[in-house]
């Protein structure tokens, strides 16, 4: 049978016999790094879930959001301890089902079944991570990798103004809305990047009437806002309520939000 990198059979005669690949650097399904089968065991090299052992990664993941890792499948007729582990433990946490983590997580997976490992990512890019697989008779190990993304932290950013319906007002003899903000870098890494407003009629469902972002310093932006209807023809009507929604954002993709109404 001709070699392909999609799925290769290796047939082991002797003792003891090691067959290595090159993974490194491979995102998403690749080679395994290493097999190992005792005499009479035929170890069938493959992508994806095809092989001895299933392998297929979950990406992209969120930073700070538990995500599923990889998708592990034993398509042996033994049960089989796999380890997945983190190659920088900096870059987050795993988890199993079972209640383990840490930067390395093992279970034992019975033939036919599968199972997520999960991670939390602490960082976004490239999280690489490897796989070892022990059972009676062989051994794998394989390298994989997934990206993390900009995900949203609780408290890293905090808005504190507007938080009453009072700090949001609309003039109709000026025909602008106004409003207090004060929003702060909550985490102390210093990376505030925007502020957006958005006005509805009615409740924040409604026809978008006014909309401004703002870029703001790393820490804190405090400022007296005033809005314009976006189409220069709309009029601002008395007894009309008016929604504002803030949303505050730092470049590692944290938000807060904020509602809040006024009639004009």
């Amino acid at each position: 049978m001709p070699l392909s990198r999609r799925a290769t059979l290796l047939k082991l005669g002797s003792a003891a016999a090691v067959a290595t690949g090159v993974a490194a650097g491979v995102t998403g399904t690749g080679a395994y790094t290493s097999v190992r089968g005792d005499r009479g065991v035929d170890v069938s090299v493959a992508d994806g879930t095809g092989g001895l052992v299933g392998i297929v990664p979950q990406g992209p993941v969120k930073k700070n959001s538990r995500d599923p890792l990889v998708e592990l499948t034993n398509n042996t007729d033994r049960s089989l301890t796999i380890t997945v582990a983190l190659a920088d433990c900096a870059a987050g946490t795993l988890y199993d089902n079972d209640g383990e983590s840490g930067c390395s997580v093992s279970i034992t997976l019975g033939a036919g079944n599968s199972q997520f490992i999960d991670v939390v990512a602490s960082t976004t890019g490239t999280i690489g991570f490897s796989v070892d697989v022990e059972g009676p008779s062989l051994s794998l190990a394989a390298d994989r990798s997934v990206e993390a993304e900009s995900g949203n932290s609780p408290g890293a950013v905090r808005i504190q103004k507007p938080s009453k319906d009072k700090d949001f007002g609309a003039r109709a003899n000026k025909n602008e809305w106004t409003a207090k903000a004060d929003v702060r870098d909550d985490d102390g890494d210093g990376d505030l990047d925007r502020v957006e407003f958005e006005v509805t009629e009615g409740d924040s469902g409604g026809t978008l009437v006014a909309s401004r972002t703002v870029s703001t310093p790393p820490t804190r932006y405090k400022e007296n806002v005033t809005l314009s209807p976006d189409d220069p023809t709309y009029d601002i009507r008395r007894g009309q309520q008016y929604t504002l929604v803030v949303r505050a954002y730092d470049v590692d993709g944290n938000v807060a939000t904020a509602t809040v109404q006024t009639t004009a």
